[in-house]
């Protein structure tokens, strides 16, 4: 049984498609370094360092130029037992987490997450509390709830709820929602559907409510670590894809 946003999370990452925040470019990344210790059995340290390409537009004809930006992430993960702490130490802010299990049976798993994060330079901040629901069987159905809800220096508060519903071993059926408490700015229904009989590969149907936007794809794991992605995209209002036509087509591969 897996959340709304974790059916695709690969994918995503393979097709370079922001879920939940699809307006973000990130910027290129000229190179990275990662370091792991888990210097006790309940204590993880991950430390990266990496430099990105931040591209500047010119403001005439002349060609856009790249500034390289340094950046660094410390995190400390301690697990308590039935709370899991983390402490995230960056180059722009300071972070910190809480996570603990509420409920931990056979048929149910909830989950309650608070969290902080401050940045010095631009005195902002942002307090966050999580509630994940995995349930039982529901008469032959399962559910993934997810409730995320944001609160920041300008008094602003969204709400990020998801439900994925895996009807059975091959289907899930979902949707995701971003809430400022007045207007759903955000609306992403989903279905996923895994072959019981082809463990490497899956497909799926999403649609993007805010931008008019429907999208079908698939992967395919051709071997262990090597994956392929594709996925069609359909405007059906103001989308210009290729051609001038309403239509586009991404794919990533992963070796």
């Amino acid at each position: 049984m897996s959340f709304f946003a974790n059916l695709l999370k690969g994918t995503n990452d393979r097709l370079g498609y922001i879920a939940d925040d699809p307006e973000r470019a990130d910027d290129n990344v000229d190179w990275k370094l990662n370091f792991a210790a888990k210097p006790k059995k309940n204590i993880d340290l991950t430390m990266e360092k990496k430099v990105e390409c931040k591209v500047v537009a010119a403001k005439d004809a002349t060609p856009a130029s790249c500034t390289q930006v340094e950046k660094t992430n410390t995190k400390l993960k301690h697990n308590h037992g039935d709370c899991t702490t983390t402490m995230t130490f960056a180059n722009d802010k300071m972070a910190g987490e809480a996570k603990a299990k509420l409920v931990n049976d056979d048929d149910w798993k909830i989950d309650l997450t608070t969290a902080g994060e401050i940045k010095q330079a631009s005195k902002a901040y942002k307090f966050t509390g999580k509630l994940d629901i995995l349930s039982g069987d529901m008469g032959g159905a399962k559910a993934a709830i997810n409730i995320h809800a944001d609160y920041n220096q300008k008094g602003d508060v969204v709400v990020k709820p998801a439900v994925n519903f895996e009807v059975s071993d091959e289907f899930n059926l979902g949707v995701n929602a971003k809430w400022d408490t007045k207007t759903f700015q955000e609306i992403w229904p989903q279905m996923v559907y895994k072959p019981a009989d082809n463990k490497d590969s899956f497909y799926w149907a999403r649609a993007d409510m805010t931008r008019s936007l429907l999208r079908a794809g698939c992967d395919q794991q051709l071997k262990e670590g090597i994956n392929h992605s594709f996925e069609l995209v359909y405007g059906w209002k103001d989308f210009v894809g290729i051609g001038g036509k309403p239509v586009a087509v991404l794919s990533g591969v992963e070796y």
